[in-house]
């Protein structure tokens, strides 16, 4: 499971810590929501950014985007308690 550091806003950080367990039992690719088209991978992708962000202090985006992984596991990579 994630573990979003909630010492600068524990609210924050406990609804990402949430929302990345609910992410977690998700298919990879599975679509959330038909009308917004968002899928398990944006979830992820917000969660694992969000994550970077929290913790390195800058958008971890690169530049230009590779073409996607074709396999990935379904939970954002962050670090482990």
């Amino acid at each position: 499971m994630a573990a979003f550091d909630d010492s600068s806003d524990a609210d924050l950080g406990a609804a990402c810590n949430r929302l990345a367990a609910w992410v977690e039992g998700l298919p990879a690719g599975v679509l959330i929501d038909p009308a917004s088209e968002l899928t398990e991978d944006d979830l992820a992708l917000i969660l694992r950014r969000l994550y970077a962000m929290r913790h390195i202090g800058s958008d971890p985006s690169p530049v230009e985007h590779g073409p996607a992984a074709t396999a990935r596991v379904s939970v954002p990579v962050t670090a482990k308690s």
